[in-house]
C-alpha cells in the first residue's frame, strides 16, 4: 500500500502582504500587521474564496459561528480590513462590496505558496507575540521576539472614561439644543396675540431648556457610548436599550427632584414626568444611532459616505417621533411641563395657552402639545448627535512595491 502524502498547507502573497492561515499572521514587507483574530479569519475566508463573492450568511456562519451579530458588525470588520490593507471602498483594490449579497477579494495577483517554504516571519498566532528571523551565518535561525499589540476588548476603565467624556459632550450638545428651543419658544410666546408673557421670558426659558438638555444629553450620551462599545462587536440594536437606560436614569432622578421641589418649596402637588420620557427619548436616540452610525469601541462613528448633518437629522427625526408619541399619550416634555406648572401657579404669565390659540385651538391642546413635543425632541436629538459623532478616520495610504 502506498504511503499517504502530506497535504500542503498554503500561504498567500499579494502586493507586499503575506497571509499565513497556519501561523495566523498577516505580514507586510517582512513585519507583522496587528489584526483582530476574527477579522483575520474573515480575511482568510475572502482570500481562499477569492474567485467568488462570499455571501454574508456564510461569513456569519464561518467567522461568527458562536454568536449572533448584525450587519453593522460585519461592516465594521470590512472597514477595518480595508483600512489595514490601505483599500478604498469606492475604488476597491482588495475587497469589493457585492450589493445585497456579500463581499469578494478582488486583487488579481495572489500567489499561493507552500507553508513549509521559506517564511517571511516566524510562526505566531494573530494578535499575539511573533518571531522574526534575525541574522544568520551558516547556522540555525536566530529569532527575536516582537510584541504585536491587539486590543479586541476594551478595559472597563477605558469604557467608563469614554462614557464620562461622552456625557460631557452630550451635555454640551443637549444644552445648545435646549437654549435654542427655549429662546425660540419664549420669543414666539411673548409675541403671540393675547399673550401676557414678557420678552424677558425668552432667556428664562432658554436657561431652563439648557439645564434640561444638558442633563438629558449627559445621560443619553453616556448610555450610547457604553452601548457602542458592546454593539460594535455584536448588534447595533444594543444602542436602543443603552440610550433608553441613560435617558431613563436621568429622567427618573430629575422627576423625583422636581416633584419634591415643587411640593416643599412652592406648595404645588403635580404629577411631573421625567422617567418615562427619558426612556422614550433615549431609546429614540439609540434607534437613530443604530440606523445612521457605526458603533465602535471609541463611540459613534460616521458610516462610509455619511455626513454629520445627515446623520444628526436621522437621530433628530427618531427623537422627534418618540417625543410625538409621548405628547399624543398625554406625556409632555419641558414645554408642556412649564405650561402645567404655570396653570397651577397663581399669577404666572408663562402659560402656553396663547400658543394653542395661535395654532387654532381654544387652549394648549393636543395639536399644540404634539407640535411642541416633536420640535423639542428633534432639537435635542440633533444637538446630541452632532456632539457625540466622531469624525471619520482617513484610510491608510500604501504604495505598491
Amino acid at each position: 500500500m502506498l504511503p499517504s502524502l502530506p497535504v500542503a498547507v498554503r500561504r498567500y502573497r499579494f502586493r507586499d502582504f503575506t497571509l499565513s492561515p497556519q501561523r495566523r499572521l498577516l505580514i507586510r514587507a517582512g513585519s507583522p500587521v496587528p489584526i483582530i483574530p476574527r477579522y483575520f479569519d474573515l480575511l482568510v475566508l475572502l482570500v481562499e474564496r477569492r474567485h467568488e463573492a462570499v455571501h454574508k450568511r456564510e461569513i456569519f456562519e464561518r467567522v461568527w459561528a458562536d454568536g449572533f451579530v448584525s450587519d453593522s458588525a460585519l461592516t465594521q470588520a470590512i472597514r477595518t480590513l480595508r483600512r489595514t490593507l490601505g483599500d478604498e471602498p469606492r475604488e476597491p483594490v482588495f475587497i469589493r462590496t457585492v450589493s445585497r449579497h456579500g463581499y469578494q477579494f478582488v486583487f488579481p495577483d495572489v500567489v499561493e505558496e507552500d507553508e513549509d517554504g521559506p517564511a517571511a516571519i516566524g510562526a505566531a498566532p494573530a494578535g499575539a507575540s511573533t518571531s522574526t528571523p534575525g541574522p544568520t551565518v551558516d547556522g540555525p535561525i536566530v529569532e527575536r521576539r516582537i510584541d504585536v499589540p491587539i486590543r479586541e476588548e476594551q478595559p472597563a476603565g477605558t469604557t467608563l472614561l469614554r462614557a464620562a467624556v461622552a456625557a460631557a459632550r452630550g451635555a454640551l450638545g443637549g444644552a445648545a439644543a435646549g437654549v435654542a428651543a427655549g429662546a425660540i419658544g419664549g420669543l414666539v410666546l411673548s409675541l403671540a396675540p393675547d399673550s401676557l408673557a414678557p420678552l424677558g421670558l425668552a432667556p428664562v426659558l432658554a436657561v431652563i431648556g439648557a439645564a434640561s438638555g444638558a442633563l438629558g444629553g449627559a445621560g443619553v450620551g453616556a448610555g450610547l457610548t457604553v452601548g457602542s462599545a458592546w454593539a460594535h462587536r455584536r448588534s447595533a440594536l444594543a444602542l436602543i436599550p443603552a440610550g433608553a437606560a441613560g435617558g431613563g436614569l436621568v429622567g427618573f432622578l430629575v422627576q423625583w427632584l422636581v416633584t419634591h421641589a415643587l411640593g416643599t418649596i412652592v406648595g404645588l402637588e403635580l404629577a411631573v414626568g421625567g422617567g418615562v420620557e427619558g426612556l422614550m427619548i433615549g431609546g429614540g436616540a439609540g434607534f437613530g444611532a443604530a440606523l445612521a452610525t457605526l458603533p465602535s469601541s471609541d463611540g459613534l462613528a460616521l458610516p462610509p459616505g455619511g455626513t454629520r448633518v445627515r446623520t444628526a437629522v436621522v437621530v433628530a427625526g427618531c427623537c422627534g417621533l418618540a417625543a410625538l408619541a409621548l405628547a399624543l399619550a398625554g406625556r409632555p416634555l419641558v414645554g408642556g411641563t412649564i405650561h402645567l406648572i404655570a396653570d397651577a401657579a397663581d399669577g404666572s404669565r408663562a402659560s402656553l395657552a396663547p400658543l394653542g390659540r395661535l395654532m387654532g385651538e381654544p387652549d394648549f391642546g393636543l395639536v399644540t402639545s404634539a407640535i411642541l413635543g416633536f420640535g423639542e425632541g428633534a432639537a435635542f436629538g440633533f444637538g446630541l448627535a452632532l456632539a457625540l459623532l466622531r469624525p471619520k478616520q482617513a484610510p491608510i495610504e500604501t504604495a505598491a512595491p
